[in-house]
């Protein structure tokens, strides 16, 4: 495409692309009234296809180039995972500063529940031991005296009659706490007269108690301790609106943190660092959100707020700290070894990213050279070459193509010679059909059926029946290795050495000694021969048979089949073993040699026709030659149904007569069926 028809197309692209955008926008916003609902999903429909259509082709153009495409999927594979990655470690890593912030918080929940708790029960027992002693208030604790269930002292914001349901509550927590698979939660925060929310805990004995809670900035207070900004909110609350709870095993969880309504200049001063100078691991960059619950009314333990959350605001600084400050050994260790696997990594990944953009360099300019060439190939330019200095296989790509090229140059300087070569292909499959004999020998004594149907244009199979004397006839049926011309040329050169050999009357295991001799003498491609030797003789109806490395010969006798197995050594191959078997005919056997494509003939499913199914279609009853080679053709096209041959298909069916009669030299039987024929 030139680069006048790429503008073009990418500006109708954009064009089609910008009115899809406007029919959307039309249908969507109804700028137009008289557009119908249907005509606005139609609208909608076809925007959607021409966007999609844009985005599918603008992507296929800039993906067309070998170059761009790695590239694109280097940083898919190798590029865009790692931000991911670092993404979701650090939304781990938030999840689980959040989650310890959380843990801080009830700590210090606790902590200060086990002061009031402690104090409480060392006041308890000094209010037993002396009812009327004078006790001295504490600076961030409130006490009542209780003595039958009545306030006789202390604080006068605190109930007067005793809390019996904080004492139960506070048993049921503590039982929760040493009961098995019990979850860490806080405890409940109770609410003083004025809504305010505080920690209370209690001490009994004897019929006395005592009562304390925190007096002072329960917010305050949380904060100093866990070292985390503190903003307790009532589930009532309309801050709580944006907040989203999560009911998980029996515990909540609040999945959007809610920030304090105080200043950001208030949470720096807090932790102690000017808004303005501060790194960012000092600032409060992490929301988190505890719920304790249900938040009870003090006097009377009347349920306030289903729950009183906590908004928790802290840094990465006070994570740390707390995490890893304990142990400075522990901390070493775990650093060094973060540090060096980091190390690792990172130069790991700028050796492959290194490597990435050679191999895409490289790879982009040998494909950008490569297209050059071919280009140039599709305009009748075959002279181009690409210069050749890669070792891998885009180097064999690039010689491979200065090959192509070369020889088409070769073939287009030689047009002329097409007409010559296919003239001489021609000659060559007739040449091989004229090596086969056309003139069988027929008599009272035998009378001959044939088939050879090469799956190229020239075959590898051969058959030949020669005269040895007056009454003897040499059968011979072969299989060169491969096809094609190559082939055709090995069978004629088998045809002209065996012709030789049997007229200068080499027994048979002479002949195929010799004949695997040759084959051997050729060092530039190897291949062997199979090929089996028959010589009949009318006058005693003997038959003696060669073998080499051949399919079996069978021999029809009664409408029964024997299969006559001769182990031996294919011509070529190593060894010199041929075997060797001898009988007696009888008057209307039939024999049969045949090639191995009849018997590996493969149906659709690639299921071989085989052995049994040869002995099964040759056998039963058959009067000549022919109709034993038509029976065993009819169910091998049954067994492959249309599926095309594989391998050379050769078959010669011998009938024995009589062994009284003599052998006609020129009788010719009329029916008798053509080499090729079927």
């Amino acid at each position: 495409m030139s680069v006048a028809s790429k503008f073009r197309f990418i500006l109708l692209l954009a064009i089609l692309s910008i009115a899809g955008l406007l029919l959307i926008g039309i249908a969507l916003w109804g700028h137009l009234p008289i557009i119908g609902f249907g005509l606005k999903c139609l609208a909608v429909g076809w925007g959607l296809l021409l966007v999609l259509w844009f985005f599918w082709t603008g992507l296929r153009s800039l993906l067309w180039r070998v170059g761009r495409r790695l590239a694109f999927s280097y940083f898919l594979i190798g590029v865009l995972p790692i931000p991911m990655v670092l993404l979701l470690a650090g939304l781990n890593g938030y999840l689980l500063s959040g989650y310890f912030m959380g843990h801080l918080f009830r700590d210090s929940v606790d902590i200060i529940h086990a002061e009031l708790q402690s104090a409480a029960e060392d006041r308890l027992k000094l209010f037993i031991s002396n009812p009327n002693h004078r006790f001295v208030p504490t600076e961030n604790i409130a006490f009542a005296y209780y003595s039958e269930g009545r306030r006789v002292g202390g604080d006068e914001r605190l109930p007067r009659a005793w809390p019996r349901w904080l004492t139960e509550q506070e048993g049921d927590q503590e039982a929760a706490k040493d009961g098995v698979g019990s979850r860490e939660r806080a405890h409940s925060f109770v609410a003083l007269p004025n809504g305010a929310p505080t920690i209370a805990a209690t001490a009994t004995d004897l019929g006395a108690g005592v009562l304390a809670i925190f007096n002072g900035e329960i917010e305050a207070e949380l904060a100093a301790r866990s070292e985390l900004w503190v903003s307790l909110l009532r589930a009532d609350d309309p801050r709580q609106k944006a907040m989203l709870h999560l009911s998980l095993g029996g515990k909540q969880y609040t999945l959007q943190p809610l920030r304090p309504e105080r200043s950001y200049s208030e949470r720096a001063l807090f932790f102690g660092a000017a808004e303005d100078q501060r790194y960012f691991w000092q600032r409060p960059i992490i929301w988190w959100a505890e719920v304790s619950g249900p938040f009870y009314e003090l006097s009377v333990g009347k349920l306030v707020a289903e729950y009183l959350a906590a908004s928790l605001n802290g840094r990465l600084q006070t994570v740390y700290r707390h995490l890893f400050s304990t142990s400075a050994e522990v901390d070493t260790a775990v650093w060094a070894s973060l540090i060096a696997l980091t190390g690792l990594l990172s130069t790991i990944y700028l050796g492959a990213l290194v490597m990435a953009f050679y191999m895409i360099f490289n790879l982009s300019r040998a494909v950008n050279r490569l297209s050059r060439a071919t280009e140039a190939v599709k305009k009748g330019d075959f002279s181009g070459r690409i210069r050749t200095r890669r070792n891998d296989q885009v180097g064999e790509l690039q010689l491979s193509f200065n090959q192509m090229s070369g020889n088409l140059e070769r073939l287009i300087a030689t047009a002329a010679q097409k007409e010559i070569l296919e003239n001489e292909l021609e000659t060559a499959r007739q040449l091989q059909e004229s090596l086969l004999p056309d003139d069988l020998p027929m008599s009272d004594s035998v009378d001959f059926a044939t088939l050879f149907e090469p799956s190229a244009a020239i075959g590898g199979d051969y058959f030949d029946i020669l005269r040895l004397d007056e009454h003897r006839l040499a059968i011979v049926i072969a299989d060169v290795s491969g096809h094609g011309l190559p082939t055709g040329l090995r069978m004629a050169m088998l045809k002209a050495a065996l012709v030789i050999l049997v007229e200068e009357g080499k027994p048979p295991e002479e002949i195929l000694r010799r004949l695997h001799n040759m084959v051997r003498s050729e060092r530039k491609q190897r291949f062997f021969v199979t090929a089996t030797i028959a010589v009949v003789d009318f006058r005693t109806g003997s038959m003696q048979l060669t073998n080499a490395g051949h399919p079996p010969t069978y021999v029809v006798r009664n409408e029964e089949v024997q299969e006559i197995v001769l182990p031996g050594s294919p011509l070529g191959a190593l060894g010199e073993t041929y075997g060797r078997y001898q009988m007696d005919l009888e008057a209307g056997d039939i024999v049969v040699w045949l090639s191995d494509g009849l018997i590996e003939a493969t149906n659709s499913l690639g299921d071989p026709f085989g052995y049994d199914r040869i002995r099964e279609a040759l056998a039963g009853r058959s009067t000549n030659p022919t109709e034993v080679r038509n029976r065993l053709l009819a169910a091998v096209e049954t067994h492959t149904a249309g599926h095309p041959a594989e391998d050379d298909r050769t078959l010669v069916a011998m009938r024995y007569r009589s062994p009284l009669a003599a052998l006609d030299r020129s009788g010719h039987s009329d029916d008798s069926p053509k080499p090729n024929s079927a």
